[in-house]
């Protein structure tokens, strides 16, 4: 039987070079590593930065034996050649058909291993667990604050610190990505389902859910960088102002709710009590309860004066569950009762038509 073996050459970090030193730098660098691959051995070219070598031989050990010395080989080379380094990734002695593949397997393993390397097959199955630390509450406030730069250096310096969790599965870390991105989606939703649990048909109209299926193909951790600032543009609102305006805009829709409170409100932006407090002081200078107030206040302002509706229901459409209590507020913010209110609107009106 004749056996295949995949060698996969992978320059390290050439999105973020690319980025970082110019396109013209990184095709000239690609040059010399792929002169630097062809004086030793016959390969295809995968661009933009990859390079397949498939080996074929009767023996898997002295097969694995050559792939393993050539590797090394190329390695030193591309190092020698210019500034790019190159991770050089080996699969199993197989089927030719299937040596491209299972060398893409291996060369997952960059993810959590680092580059500049040669990465063979692992072993056996890897064990499957949850991350070793949680960041989920410090996540919530970054995002809160609306602040994206912070919400990503938190999300790739826990992927930094699960990556040297052993023997992890690069699509263990995967996974456990996409749970805390799904967790920022959670904490930004706009809409909720009467139980207080994310919509998730809306939240999914607006996911860019395309992107997240992309993360399984992402094996360096430097691209990951740069996809996960992406990612987290297109989810987080620009700034905190958006969470306090989600807050106005659901207060405005439901004030007439006498159950309506701070933690109501809160859960509706996914945001925590304390947070929406914090930003009616900063933002507007007053507090909920006052916001609130006044937003029942006009309307019950306007009622009285455009309707004959007794003050128990005007009490009600305002948010109030007695008239009792309706009327301690009114003579506290408006300076007189609610029946002397619409009086004094009434005799207003009528004298300025007795003027015309």
């Amino acid at each position: 039987m004749e056996y295949a073996v995949g060698v996969l050459v992978d320059i390290d970090d050439y999105m973020a070079l690319s980025r970082a030193r110019g396109s013209q730098w990184a095709r000239t660098q690609l040059e010399r590593a792929d002169r630097a691959i062809r004086e030793v051995t016959a390969c295809v070219a995968l661009p933009p930065e990859e390079w397949l070598v498939v080996l074929a031989g009767p023996d898997p050990r002295r097969l694995m034996d050559r792939a393993s010395t050539l590797a090394e080989d190329v390695r030193a080379r591309i190092g020698r050649a210019g500034e790019l380094t190159a991770t050089v990734s080996l699969g199993r002695p197989g089927l030719p058909a299937e040596a491209e593949r299972d060398a893409r397997r291996t060369n997952a393993y960059k993810l959590v291993l680092g580059g500049d390397r040669v990465i063979t097959a692992p072993e056996g199955d890897r064990p499957e667990g949850g991350p070793p630390v949680r960041i989920e509450p410090e996540l919530a406030r970054a995002v809160h604050a609306g602040d994206r730069r912070a919400a990503a250096a938190l999300l790739t310096g826990w992927v930094d610190r699960c990556a040297q969790e052993r023997d992890l599965d690069p699509a263990t870390l995967h996974r456990w990505l996409v749970g805390e991105l799904l967790f920022v989606v959670d904490l930004v939703n706009r809409r909720r389902l009467a139980s207080g649990s994310t919509d998730w048909v809306d939240a999914c109209a607006r996911l860019p859910i395309a992107e997240l299926v992309t993360v399984s193909s992402i094996h360096e951790r430097s691209y990951l960088r740069i996809w996960v600032e992406e990612i987290l543009t297109r989810l987080i609102p620009a700034s905190a102002r958006d969470i306090l305006s989600m807050a106005e805009s659901y207060m405005a829709a439901h004030y007439a709710d006498p159950g309506l409170r701070l933690t109501t409100v809160a859960q509706a932006v996914s945001a925590s009590p304390f947070h929406i407090a914090h930003l009616f002081a900063a933002e507007r200078r007053t507090t909920f309860l006052r916001q609130l107030t006044g937003l029942r206040m006009r309307h019950a302002r306007s009622l009285l004066t455009s309707s004959a509706l007794p003050v128990e229901a005007v009490a009600t459409r305002s948010g109030y569950q007695s008239a009792k209590a309706f009327r301690g507020v009114f003579k506290r913010h408006v300076g007189c009762s609610p029946s002397e209110y619409r009086r004094a609107h009434r005799a207003q009106t009528s004298e300025r038509i007795t003027r015309v």
